[in-house]
């Protein structure tokens, strides 16, 4: 979708010990769409640079005028509705602004509202230039980098902004904001037009060298065990495909995902825009129709679990090619149990199994127990059965280092310990750090990332990948599983978790 832009804002501002705001700021403004704007009937001219100045920092709370904390009635008010990132200024004349705060700038962008038959305010969901306004500021942000914070008003960053602006959206409409792209176009002159097909703006030059493809699989597993017959455990799986295509001219390239036989079937897939099809000769216009098309391919015939054609035409960066969910993966990589009694002398058993259907090899395994809303640990008693135990840099947690590997025989590892807690501090007794996790109510989190493995089976099948015109790339496909959140919560106290709809409004 593409809506036009009045004006797009960068404001820098940073504080000095006399609690004085320094400002600057650049504007782009398209007259192209203030001509357009003025047919509207609810037109507003655009005030000046100073007076936006002004009121955008008031609006946001910022002043360089050293009464930042001062309570303003028409911004402060409990009777006035909040809808950030959008803020109208001077009494709503000019809205909807759009404001992103990063890297220490104010990013700010007004889309042009169309005139409606209606003198209602549509709502924010209804216009889809305030999405595609805030993803052009943070595509922006992106583009200036966490060292926007110190540039200066001579920098030649900020006169890359202004080329950034004429190729993103050359008329106020964005066309290409991707970074990526738009560094390539500044930073490569690009050769005499002699192409017969049609370049696409997302790929504004083209890649000379050897043909290459870099493929990583990366799954992610999120999983809390309660160690409670009436409380099953819970897990999810997640995977991401990133691809990396070093092809010459305008390639199409296919691959086939695989499953293997005794793996878990891929749902849920949402592809990269580049995609054109996938498991159907139709293309879909559209990301969301591609990702419902293998929904459907999959309900209709269930082979095609294990296994998704796609077929794309890849851009110059690295990209997300698709995104999926195992959601029937029948077992956890690491069944554990937790017991901790006690308040100032702690008492702790843990007992971990590693499944037989993962790979016994860790790039790291590392087991963090935290004690929350306790003292400081001043002793502890520990007996791994194999591995180091450590107290944390701040004395609230221990971490059992478990290594590269379990026991190859037996699969498991347990350890018992006795930790002794020193007096609680004031402070932190008035400001507990997790509320729940009192007393017996704890857990403990197991940190992993394995190497060349996914416990899906998700592969890439090297003998499916084609690019047309016919080349021969180099196929390098890297595999990783790693833990988010892997909870494991104590036996003997309560659990956070989630009952079914029914269980809970009974």
């Amino acid at each position: 979708m593409v809506t036009e832009k009045y004006c797009f804002r960068g404001i820098k501002h940073y504080r000095l010990q006399m609690n004085i705001l320094i400002v600057y700021m650049m504007t782009r403004r398209y007259p192209t769409v203030e001509r357009r704007a003025k047919t509207s009937t609810a037109y507003h001219p655009l005030p000046s640079d100073p007076e936006w100045l002004d009121a955008i920092l008031m609006e946001c709370g910022e002043t360089y005028h050293g009464d930042e904390m001062q309570f303003v009635e028409e911004r402060d008010t409990c009777d006035k509705s909040v809808r950030k990132p959008v803020y109208e200024l001077f009494n709503g004349k000019q809205w909807p602004l759009v404001v992103l705060e990063k890297y220490g700038l104010l990013f700010c962008c007004l889309p042009l509202l169309e005139s409606s038959s209606s003198n209602k305010r549509p709502s924010l969901v209804e216009l889809p230039g305030v999405s595609v306004g805030f993803d052009l500021l943070e595509q922006l942000a992106e583009f200036l980098g966490p060292q926007a914070a110190v540039l200066g008003t001579t920098s030649v960053k900020l006169r890359d902004l202004y080329n950034y602006l004429n190729i993103a959206a050359p008329f106020g409409s964005p066309i290409d904001s991707n970074p990526h792209t738009i560094k390539s176009v500044l930073q490569t002159k690009l050769p005499p037009w002699t192409l017969k097909q049609k370049q696409p703006a997302w790929k504004p030059f083209l890649y000379k060298g050897s043909p290459k493809l870099h493929f990583l699989i990366k799954e992610q597993i999120w999983a809390v065990q309660y160690d409670n017959k009436t409380t099953p455990d819970v897990w999810e799986i997640a995977g991401t495909i990133m691809c990396k295509a070093e092809l010459e001219g305008l390639p199409d390239v296919s691959v086939i995902i695989t499953v293997p036989d005794e793996g878990s079937p891929l749902d849920h897939i949402v592809v990269h825009p580049c995609v054109q099809s996938g498991d159907t000769e139709e293309p879909p216009l559209l990301a969301q129709s591609l990702s419902e098309s293998l929904a459907a391919a999959a309900a209709s015939n269930s082979a095609a679990l294990k296994s998704r054609k796609l077929k794309f035409s890849p851009p110059l960066e690295s990209f997300v090619l698709c995104q999926y969910m195992a959601s029937s993966v029948p077992h956890l990589p690491i069944r554990g149990f937790y017991q901790m009694k006690g308040e100032r002398v702690v008492k702790l058993l843990i007992q971990l199994k590693l499944s037989d259907k993962v790979k016994n090899q860790f790039e790291y395994c590392e087991v963090h127990i935290p004690f929350f809303n306790r003292g400081p640990i001043i002793n502890a008693d520990v007996s791994p059965t194999s591995a180091i135990v450590t107290p944390s840099t701040d004395k609230k947690a221990m971490i059992w280092n478990i290594g590269n590997k379990f026991p190859s025989k037996s699969l498991e590892m347990s350890m018992n310990a006795t930790v002794y807690f020193g007096d609680q501090p004031p402070d932190q007794i008035s400001s507990a750090v997790d509320a729940f996790c009192v007393g017996l109510n704890a857990y403990i989190e197991i940190r992993f990332k394995m190497a060349d493995f996914t416990i899906s089976g998700c592969n890439i099948d090297q003998r499916s990948v084609t690019a047309y015109p016919n080349v021969k790339p180099k196929l390098t496909t890297v595999r990783e599983f790693c833990s988010t959140t892997f909870r494991i919560w104590n036996s003997h106290g309560d659990a956070l978790m989630a009952l079914p709809f029914s269980q809970a409004t009974t």
